[in-house]
């Protein structure tokens, strides 16, 4: 295990970005640490924000009693139809429009054009 290789590979791009932030970092704090230090330290702050987050996330929340009281379970409503709908494909833009059918002729909400139906 000691002679491992823990090397990772990354882009030049990657490695720009680190280096601009750890010179940063450097400015900041006065002194100079190596690029695994400095990820390091970024690791570390991950995992101590993310462990705040998950803290944060199981404290249970006290249910509201009186919500749970009032929860009724839902009931079959009789709905009335409506108007009878066909599926229009405009000639100009192609899209879909929910046509009535006892409209003959409009316009298309997209694009604007006349339409007419000529039936089925």
């Amino acid at each position: 295990m000691v002679n491992q290789d823990t090397s990772i590979r990354i882009s030049r791009e990657e490695k720009q970005a680190l280096d601009e932030a750890r010179s940063l970092w450097e400015r900041q704090i006065g002194r100079h640490i190596t690029a695994g230090e400095f990820i390091r330290i970024l690791a570390d702050r991950y995992l101590q924000e993310l462990s705040g987050d998950i803290k944060a996330r199981k404290k249970p929340k006290s249910p509201n009693l009186m919500a749970v009281q009032e929860a009724r379970l839902a009931q079959a409503q009789t709905v009335s139809p409506g108007p009878r709908v066909s599926l229009v494909t405009c000639v100009r833009c192609g899209g879909q429009i929910g046509w009535r059918t006892e409209q003959a002729d409009g316009y298309c909400p997209y694009c604007g054009v006349y339409l007419r139906l000529l039936g089925k």
